[in-house]
C-alpha cells in the first residue's frame, strides 16, 4: 500500500530533511512537493493524500519573496475543506503562533487507519524539535502499509483510491483479512452503496455489511438521520450502525451498517416472484416503516410542497418550461389532504434487501425525513420503470397504458411484475389521505425523472398525463 504525502515547504534545507525522513520509511512512499500556496492548492484540488506536512511560512507562488504564515494558514484551510479526512503535520515557529489556537479547535484524536492506535488529525511540531518527526512518520507509514494486509475482492468493481482506503480501514478495524465487495446502488447525489463481506484470518465471516460512501457532509447527514429517525423502527429491518469513518480517505467518508441476516436479493428481484410472494414482501416493507406514520393526523398542503420534497422549485420550473407542462403550475397550487410523516424518501428497489425467506432490510438513509407517506410506495412502484438498475420489463408499460395509470386493470395488461405493482398501489391507497395525495406523490416522482438524461421522456410524459387524469377523476 503506497503512502501519499504532500510536503508544503519552500526552504531547501528543510525540504531535504523532510525528503530524507520520508525516504527512510519502509514501504513505498509517493512524495509531492509544493513550494508555495498556489502549488499546494493545485495538489490539494487534484491529488489523493494520506498525509500533509505543512510549513506555515511560505510564499504565494513559487520563487516569490512574500513568504508569510498567512499563506500557510490558507493552505491549512484549503486542506480542511478539500480533504477533511487527511491528517496534517504543521511546522511552526514564533511568527505562526497567533494561528495555532484556531487550528487547535479542529484537532481530533482518531484511530484513522484501523490499527487501534489514535493519531492526531492535526499535529504541531516546532522546527527546533524536528528529531521527533521520524518516529511519528514511521507509525503513520506502518499503519497505511498495513492496510494491504486486507485482501480486497472487488468483483470487477472499479473502486477509487479513496473508496479502496475506506473499505480496507473498515475491515482492518474489525481484524478482517479478506473483504468481498459488491455494488448495491448509490444515491443520486453521487454517493455509492456497497455490500461488504468481511472475513477473519480463519475464514469466518465477521461482518456482512452495507457501506455508504460519499462526501463527509452527506455521510454526517445520513448518520444523523439514522440516529434521529431509523432507530424508531424494528432493528430486525434496519441494519445496525457499525462505524462512521471520516478520516483516511481525503474528501470521502463512509458510514457502515451490519446486516443481521442473509440477504441475497433486492426488491427488484422479488418483484418477479409469483404466488403471493411479491405482495408478501411489500406487506413486510409497509409494516416495517409503519411506526413512522402511526397516529399521524391528516394535514392540508399544496401539491407544490409535496413536490419540493424531491425536486427544488428551480429544477421544477426548468422542466415545466422545457416540456411545456403549462397545467403543472396551477396543479401545484392546489391544496389537498395529506398525511405528512417520516418516510424513507428514496425507497427504490435496490434499497430494500430481501432474504430467501422473504425477510427484508432497508438500507440507504440519506433521504429519511418528513414527507408525504404515499411517496415511499409510489417510489417503489415507479422505480421498476425508471431506476438506473431497473429490471427488464420487455416493453411494459406502453404509452397508451401509461396514460391509464390510474386504472390498474388496463395499466397492468401484460405486466411481468403485476403482483408487485398492485401491492405497491394498495399500500399507497391504504396509507395516504386519499387518491389526490397518491396522484400528487406520483406527479412529484415523475417530474423529477424529467431532469435526468437517461430516462424515457416520452414515457414520463405519458405517465404524467395518466396521473393528472387520475387526479381529475377523484
Amino acid at each position: 500500500m503506497k503512502l501519499f504525502v504532500l510536503i508544503v515547504e519552500d526552504e531547501v534545507e528543510w525540504l531535504e530533511e523532510l525528503r530524507q525522513a520520508l525516504a527512510e520509511l519502509a514501504g513505498t512512499t509517493a512524495v509531492h512537493v509544493a513550494n508555495s500556496r498556489e502549488t499546494a492548492f493545485a495538489y490539494l484540488d487534484n491529488e489523493f493524500l494520506d498525509l500533509i506536512l505543512l510549513d506555515l511560512k511560505i510564499p504565494t507562488i513559487d520563487g516569490s519573496l512574500d513568504a508569510d504564515p498567512a499563506h500557510g494558514h490558507a493552505v491549512f484551510a484549503r486542506a480542511r475543506a478539500r480533504a477533511p479526512g487527511t491528517p496534517i503535520f504543521v511546522f511552526t515557529g514564533s511568527p505562526a503562533e497567533d494561528f495555532i489556537p484556531a487550528m487547535l479547535q479542529q484537532q481530533q484524536q482518531v484511530d484513522i487507519w484501523g490499527k487501534g492506535r489514535k493519531t492526531g488529525s492535526i499535529e504541531f511540531l516546532k522546527k527546533i524539535k524536528f528529531d521527533e518527526l521520524p518516529g511519528k512518520l514511521v507509525r503513520i507509514a506502518a499503519s497505511v502499509h498495513a492496510l494491504s494486509d486486507v485482501e480486497l475482492d472487488r468483483g470487477g468493481i472499479d473502486l477509487t483510491i479513496q473508496e479502496d482506503r475506506l473499505i480496507r480501514i473498515f475491515a482492518k478495524r474489525f481484524d478482517g483479512t479478506h473483504c468481498a465487495v459488491s455494488r448495491l446502488g448509490g444515491g443520486l447525489s453521487g454517493a455509492k452503496v456497497y455490500r461488504l463481506r468481511v472475513k477473519d484470518a480463519g475464514g469466518a465471516c465477521i461482518h456482512d455489511a452495507v457501506a455508504k460512501l460519499g462526501s463527509p457532509e452527506e455521510i454526517r447527514d445520513e448518520a444523523t438521520r439514522f440516529d434521529d429517525y431509523v432507530c424508531r423502527l424494528d432493528p430486525g429491518v434496519t441494519p445496525r450502525k457499525l462505524a462512521t469513518l471520516d478520516f483516511g480517505a481525503g474528501a470521502v467518508a463512509g458510514v457502515f451498517y451490519g446486516l443481521a441476516g442473509t440477504f441475497d436479493a433486492s426488491a427488484f428481484n422479488a418483484a418477479f416472484e409469483q404466488g403471493g410472494r411479491a405482495a408478501a414482501v411489500i406487506g413486510r416493507i409497509e409494516r416495517a416503516i409503519s411506526p413512522w406514520s402511526a397516529g399521524v393526523p391528516q394535514t392540508r398542503r399544496t401539491i407544490a410542497v409535496l413536490r419540493q420534497r424531491v425536486l427544488s422549485d428551480e429544477a421544477a420550473n426548468r422542466v415545466i418550461d422545457f416540456y411545456g407542462l403549462e397545467w403543472a403550475r396551477s396543479f401545484e397550487a392546489i391544496n389537498i389532504q395529506t398525511r405528512w410523516a417520516c418516510i424513507h424518501g428514496d425507497l427504490h428497489g435496490n434499497n430494500v434487501l430481501v432474504s430467501a425467506d422473504g425477510s427484508i432490510a432497508l438500507i440507504d438513509y440519506g433521504d429519511v425525513g418528513v414527507g408525504s407517506v404515499s411517496l415511499d410506495p409510489i417510489t417503489l412502484e415507479l422505480s421498476l420503470i425508471f431506476h438506473p438498475q431497473k429490471p427488464a420489463l420487455h416493453g411494459w408499460p406502453t404509452l397508451d397504458q401509461a396514460r391509464q395509470w390510474g386504472s390498474l386493470d388496463s395499466y397492468l395488461v401484460g405486466c411481468p411484475v403485476s403482483e408487485f405493482v398492485s401491492a405497491c398501489r394498495a399500500w399507497s391507497d391504504h396509507i395516504a389521505a386519499g387518491q389526490r395525495e397518491v396522484a400528487a406523490a406520483a406527479y412529484s416522482y415523475l417530474l423529477r425523472q424529467l431532469k435526468y438524461r437517461d430516462t424515457n421522456k416520452e414515457l414520463v410524459l405519458a405517465l404524467l398525463s395518466g396521473v393528472k387524469r387520475h387526479y381529475d377523476e377523484t
